[in-house]
């Protein structure tokens, strides 16, 4: 009989592997390409704004012959390089988390410690914008983690409440252990988050419609990375806000981390 020609479902499957197996190759391909593409345009950046950095500050010991624009000036000067320095430092460290590139340095460590640190780092710089910190610090167990990793978790946390905290706002610590895992709440009387918008918050590049209209800074790569350190950790974070009202980020750790030391 005439017509068109029937073709075995096992023929189709085997055309179907080598075209698979093309996409992954060319995705891995583009991965590396991104990687390396990144480390060169931030090493290239970075040198420059180091520069810029350093001949500021011998600028600000010169301040006697400087004028009041001129100090000013200064400021902006510092201001957008740091910003800059800080764009360039989470690009490189998202950068590192999704390749798989960053290692955990895991030790015993105490929660309510670290805590403690990130906090007194947090106050004075909280206090120019009359926010206040607190901490609440519940005793147990150490965790097994790594404490600079946890530490820039907290860090990034914190700064955010204060940032979005108005002045005679309050940035309350806490934590907790229950059941083997620590619990650290971060939470803050602020803007708040827009009820949609909420969940979207850890992708990268992605900030809260109103923090963008105030003109608030920042980059949006910060909860990215802290999602994937806690991750990193066999743990997990969430969020709960209100708009208008405050925001809380959890972070749950088990206190025996099932990560590994790379």
């Amino acid at each position: 009989m005439g017509g068109v020609p029937r073709t075995r479902p096992d023929q189709n499957r085997s055309r179907s592997v080598p075209v698979q197996s093309g996409i992954d190759d060319r995705r891995a391909d583009l991965d590396d390409r991104r990687a390396e593409f990144l480390a060169v345009v931030s090493h290239e950046l970075r040198t420059p704004l180091t520069s810029i950095v350093s001949f500021s500050e011998l600028l600000r010991g010169e301040s006697d012959g400087l004028s009041a624009d001129g100090g000013r000036f200064l400021d902006v000067i510092e201001r957008n390089a740091d910003r800059l320095l800080r764009l360039i430092d989470d690009l490189l460290m998202l950068n590192r988390l999704e390749g798989g590139a960053l290692p955990l340095d895991l030790t015993r460590v105490s929660i309510p410690g670290l805590a403690a640190e990130a906090v007194g780092t947090a106050v004075a710089v909280a206090a120019k914008s009359g926010v206040t910190v607190h901490l609440d610090a519940g005793e147990g167990p150490q965790a097994r983690a790594d404490p600079r990793r946890l530490l820039q978790v907290l860090d990034n946390l914190i700064s955010n409440a204060v940032k979005f905290s108005n002045s005679g706002g309050l940035v309350l610590v806490v934590t907790r252990c229950a059941r083997s895992n620590w619990r650290i709440d971060v939470s803050d009387t602020g803007i708040g988050i827009p009820p949609d918008e909420a969940a979207k918050l850890f992708g990268a590049f992605v900030r809260g419609s109103n923090a963008r209209i105030a003109g608030l800074p920042g980059t949006g790569l910060g909860l990215s990375i802290v999602k994937a350190l806690v991750e990193m950790h066999g743990g997990d974070v969430k969020v709960e806000s209100v708009l208008n009202e405050g925001t809380k980020f959890s972070v749950f750790l088990p206190v025996q981390s099932p990560a590994v030391a790379r």
